[in-house]
């Protein structure tokens, strides 16, 4: 059985090597040569400064009125939390949070749950977070 590489113009070992020419501005966000000229040439694609985004302006994974402070704790908490923690209520999530050496602020902030509340995700536990704030 054939493997799509999604590649019709190189083979496989030239799509890997230049996948590995622009991993580091992948993972950065921007330009990591110390020298112009080696840095991968620019697509006519996007103009300007397009090609760089900000990454601090970047607003991906923030549902409607959540900042990035929001987005950014809420990532905070999932860090901590996985899926199999869930359905739990309150008392479950905290005792996972300290088994896990979850941040002191952390904690504090789950404690802060309504008592008796089954929980079925990270994103339920937020949104009461944040409903009581």
């Amino acid at each position: 059985m054939a493997v799509d590489r999604g590649s019709s113009k190189h083979g496989p070992w030239r799509d890997d090597a230049m996948a590995h020419e622009i991993s580091g501005f992948v993972r950065s966000g921007r330009d990591t040569r110390a020298e112009e000229w080696r840095s991968v040439e620019p697509t006519d694609e996007l103009p300007g400064d397009a090609q760089f985004p900000d990454p601090a302006q970047s607003r991906v994974g923030a549902s409607a009125g959540m900042t990035l402070a929001d987005v950014e704790d809420r990532s905070e908490l999932a860090r901590w939390l996985g899926r199999a923690v869930f359905p739990a209520e309150r008392e479950e999530i905290i005792d996972h949070l300290r088994y896990q050496h979850a941040l002191d602020r952390v904690v504090e902030e789950v404690a802060a749950a309504a008592p008796g509340v089954q929980f079925t995700s990270v994103g339920e536990l937020w949104r009461e977070l944040r409903a009581g704030a």
